[in-house]
């Protein structure tokens, strides 16, 4: 008994570690047109695929909600 109760709990515990439960949505993909880079060579437009950043406070202190960077 106490090993089929260790099993469940241990299973639980594998699921919802391996569950992704971030409410935010996902982010896509941008067009960046072409241009040049800072060292002079130019780059192709291209796709940009997005991240998401949590929300965090900036050097000044201000809460910053999550978005697509």
């Amino acid at each position: 008994m106490k090993l089929l109760v260790f099993g469940i709990c241990l299973a639980l515990l594998s699921v919802f570690a391996a569950v992704d439960v971030s409410a935010h949505p996902p982010c896509g993909k941008v067009w960046v047109e072409g241009h040049y880079n800072r060292h002079g060579a130019w780059i192709e437009g291209h796709w940009k695929h997005l991240r998401w950043v949590p929300g965090h406070y900036d050097q000044y202190g201000k809460w910053v909600p999550g978005f697509c960077r």
